[in-house]
């Protein structure tokens, strides 16, 4: 579980020191240990709270299991935020002691600290989902799963290299940032579509985004049974064609629906089939895939061949901004 985990803020010199020497950050509103059976009436008594809700609250710290993380806001300065993760179960997890200033006895043990150096901006676009929230988290610990999947990722990235810094994020980093998420979505999805089969398949919408730039499907599936393969050929015609000039081309695509990286068997289909077919001249050739890039191979004998490659993000980009230009007519 991830928390969020709010603390007296006027007093982070004190508890900055507990963390460097003895791992353990305090939480306030301590007189008496959760562990205690009325602990909740007797912190309501104490402390001559209306209600019983910080006390309820204080004890969700009997719910922390060994590996769940702690996001600190505004610590160790206003702005910054530091990530702790839980050093056991309860109750050996749990510190009680008595005499801290401001009451700052609930002591929870961790075995790992990030951001103590003020290296994480709580304004960093990847912790908007973060940051956006707080104002509604008002109690002292409140659990924010929505975060999970980018603060795991962001933990991971700082225990490879601990001194990254992720500074105050602009509105450019932040649109950047979430167009990306965008596309990485829109390739999810295409990802588990049929690669060929049926009305909505993988090939059908390569088909319809090529179709919307002039081309005519011709024909599917052309293989020269000497390792020659295009899944889709197309025809252009083009009207500003010069008297001199025949006014029409021919697309070879192949279609891959990879993740990682994909090697250069499409890029040598496409040369092959492309030699076979010496009626569809001019021709040019085109693999669409949607893994990160192409392999050092496929990328020197597509340069050499004159044949597009188009990776998942670029293909995504394409479709998106094809589909809003079809939205605004």
């Amino acid at each position: 579980m991830i928390y969020n985990f709010r603390i007296d803020r006027e007093n982070r010199d004190f508890l900055k020191q507990e963390l460097i020497n003895k791992n353990i950050i305090y939480q306030g509103w301590g007189n008496f240990s959760i562990s205690e059976d009325n602990f909740i009436k007797n912190t309501q008594n104490f402390y001559s709270l209306r209600t019983t809700r910080i006390p309820s609250n204080l004890i969700k710290m009997r719910n922390f299991h060994d590996g769940d993380i702690l996001l600190i806001p505004h610590f160790p300065k206003d702005g910054c935020g530091t990530f702790l993760i839980v050093n056991g179960e309860y109750p050996a997890n749990y510190k009680w002691k008595l005499g801290n200033k401001h009451h700052l006895n609930h002591g929870i043990k961790v075995k790992e600290i990030h951001g103590l150096n003020g290296n994480i901006s709580m304004y960093h676009h990847l912790l908007v989902g973060w940051y956006g929230k707080l104002s509604g988290l008002r109690l002292p610990i409140l659990p924010i799963e929505t975060v999970a999947e980018t603060i795991e990722k962001l933990i991971s990235e700082l225990r490879n290299y601990p001194e990254t810094v992720f500074t105050k994020s602009t509105i450019d980093d932040y649109l950047t940032a979430q167009t990306k998420t965008l596309l990485i979505n829109l390739r999810e999805q295409l990802m588990v579509l049929n690669p060929s089969n049926g009305s909505l398949s993988f090939e059908k919408v390569c088909e319809d985004l090529i179709s919307q730039y002039g081309y005519k499907l011709i024909q599917r599936n052309a293989y020269d049974k000497q390792g020659g393969d295009a899944d889709l050929i197309f025809e252009k015609k083009n009207e500003t064609a010069s008297p001199f000039e025949i006014g029409e081309s021919y697309l070879f695509v192949q279609v891959k629906k990879h993740r990682g990286e994909t090697d250069d068997k499409a890029v040598n289909q496409l040369i092959q089939i492309m030699d076979s077919k010496k009626e569809y001249t001019p021709s040019y050739g085109c693999v669409i895939s949607l893994s990160d890039n192409f392999s050092e191979n496929a990328m020197s004998k597509a340069e050499d061949a004159g044949i597009k490659l188009i990776n998942g993000i670029e293909f995504c980009k394409l479709l998106s901004n094809n589909a809003l230009f079809k939205m605004s007519d």
